[in-house]
């Protein structure tokens, strides 16, 4: 099945197979060789196609996508939605790091609480008990 893409940007996390998979390097291991032309083969399809090499340290992102494409199972006829993703030059929990509860103390009380005293806050449900022991750990 043809999806029709023209343009493909590619992140990779080894700069050898960039430089391979760009051409500027060819591949001497004879068990690599039909993969490398398979490749090339496969690049003459796209009319835009650039590679961008990603340290191993720097690709937090894309490991993130590789583990939610192995959790999603798709099928020949499915059909993928592209999805925009903002780039945050800060971590996204620093707004709610200081949250406060609603008696006015900081999220993480109760958690200091029980592990100190080893004791649930007295209104705290079944679950909400699960939730705390599991948070403590």
């Amino acid at each position: 099945m043809a999806l029709e893409i023209k343009k493909l940007r590619v992140y990779g996390d080894s700069s050898i197979v960039i430089c391979q998979t760009e051409g500027k390097w060819k591949t001497k291991d004879e068990k690599l060789k039909p993969y490398q032309e398979h490749l090339e083969n496969l690049i003459k399809s796209f009319d835009e196609i650039t590679f961008e090499y990603l340290p191993r340290d720097n690709n937090k992102f894309t490991d993130a996508l590789a583990t939610l494409a192995a959790m999603v199972e798709c099928t020949p006829n499915t059909q993928v939605r592209p999805f925009l993703v903002d780039r945050r030059h800060e971590p996204a929990y620093k707004e709610s790091i200081n949250a406060l509860t609603t008696d006015g103390r900081l999220w993480s009380a109760p958690i200091i609480d029980f592990i100190r005293e080893m004791k649930y806050p007295p209104n705290f449900t079944t679950s909400e008990q699960k939730r705390l022991q599991k948070h403590a750990t």
